[in-house]
């Protein structure tokens, strides 16, 4: 029998004619103090599983960031080590260079610190352009440097502290990054005037035809370069960039191309530099006169690297010297893209006020290189110095 008590008498005819209708308003009230009842622990067991999911990606999130940073910081680093390397050939001060940049990094929150063991220095080397390097620690004259940015337990700066609590009572993480800087194979061509200007000195007009200041009486066109001169500046300051080259830890091949009016190729790529001074020397005893081609000289710059032994995995260098202005020949600009469709860097050099600096700078631009000027044997021995030191380096790792 139903319980009474769920059940009220209602009317429906008359007051002898009644039905027996179930009143369920109890019922909702049992089943709403039921469901809530149900939430509460729910919500405890979900809110806990909600805090570890959104400290578990909040952490992920922060050590990406700290990865990404630690990749930057590596690479500054060999970057600065590899480079100071290459123009002191001192450990010391690569190492040095190499922990100022990285200190200029910030990893998680401090900035990065270097021990002497996170700087490793080798042997870099590549069968083909389009192969990886390989690395090899250690061996006779190093050519390139690994650092290993660290924030382990055993680092300067230690481990990587968790942002957000973690269950499993993990407070800490480890992480490194390493990176390689490499010295690049480097072929070079050197491109340099010859035309009746270099005659004379660096701070004089050169105005044909009176003879240069320098020159002896009785002396003409076809004998000995006076001295001073442009010319004899330029060959003194292609020693030094020569002599350079021979320090380096890198074998460098160099070839040799001058110009007045016409070009000539004087020596094909070479690892014997002595060969370069000698082909500038014959000019020196035998110095002639000539107009600017120097749109012709860099077409036979690109001729020298396709005539010489130019190695695959080599970057290809042209330094480009005038002291004057395009007077015949080819667009020196129009050359300069054509070379660098071949992939040349185009270092161009101005000697003297009277030179077409404006463009000179084209041409440089035009084949990723840079423009410098100078004024005298002094400001064009620096030049080639720099250039010498900033031949290419890479990062492969």
């Amino acid at each position: 029998m139903p319980n009474p008590k769920k059940f009220k008498h209602v009317s429906l005819v008359d007051k002898t004619t009644v039905a027996l209708v179930p009143d369920t308003r109890c019922y909702r009230k049992k089943i709403h103090r039921a469901r809530s009842g149900a939430v509460i622990p729910m919500l405890a067991i979900l809110l806990p599983v909600v805090v570890i999911l959104a400290a578990f990606a909040i952490n992920i999130a922060y050590l990406e960031l700290n990865r990404t940073e630690m990749f930057i910081a590596s690479d500054a680093a060999s970057r600065a080590t590899g480079r100071e390397f290459m123009i002191t050939n001192d450990v010391a001060a690569a190492r040095a260079r190499g922990r100022a940049a990285a200190s200029r990094n910030m990893i998680g929150g401090k900035p990065l610190q270097l021990a002497d063991s996170d700087f490793v220095f080798g042997q870099a080397a590549r069968a083909g352009l389009a192969d990886r390097y390989s690395f090899s620690p250690g061996g006779f004259n190093a050519n390139a440097v690994e650092v290993t940015a660290k924030r382990t337990t055993g680092s300067l700066d230690g481990p990587l502290k968790l942002l957000m609590p973690n269950p499993f009572a993990m407070s800490t993480v480890e992480s490194s990054q390493t990176s390689r800087s490499n010295q690049i194979e480097v072929d070079v061509v050197l491109v340099i005037d010859r035309s009746g200007s270099m005659a004379y000195a660096s701070n004089e007009p050169a105005v044909f035809p009176p003879i240069p200041a320098a020159a002896p009486s009785g002396w003409l066109f076809n004998g000995p370069a006076p001295f001073p001169s442009r010319w004899r500046d330029a060959v003194a300051a292609v020693d030094v960039f020569l002599f350079e080259l021979a320090a380096s830890p890198i074998n460098e091949l160099v070839g040799l191309v001058t110009y007045n009016g016409s070009t000539t190729i004087d020596q094909t790529l070479t690892g014997d530099y002595n060969s370069i001074r000698l082909a500038l020397n014959n000019y020196t005893v035998f110095f002639q006169s000539g107009s600017t081609n120097i749109g012709g000289g860099i077409a036979d710059g690109q001729n020298c690297f396709a005539f010489s032994a130019t190695r695959p995995v080599a970057a290809k260098v042209m330094i480009v010297l005038t002291d004057g202005i395009d007077t015949v020949g080819s667009d020196p600009i129009g050359a300069a893209k054509f070379a660098a469709d071949e992939q040349i860097m185009i270092f161009t050099i101005t000697f003297s006020d009277e030179a077409d600096q404006a463009t000179m700078q084209s041409v440089a631009s035009s084949a990723l290189g840079k423009h410098y000027h100078a004024t005298n044997l002094a400001s064009l021995s620096l030049i080639f110095k720099d250039i010498a030191r900033q031949l290419p380096v890479l990062i492969s790792k």
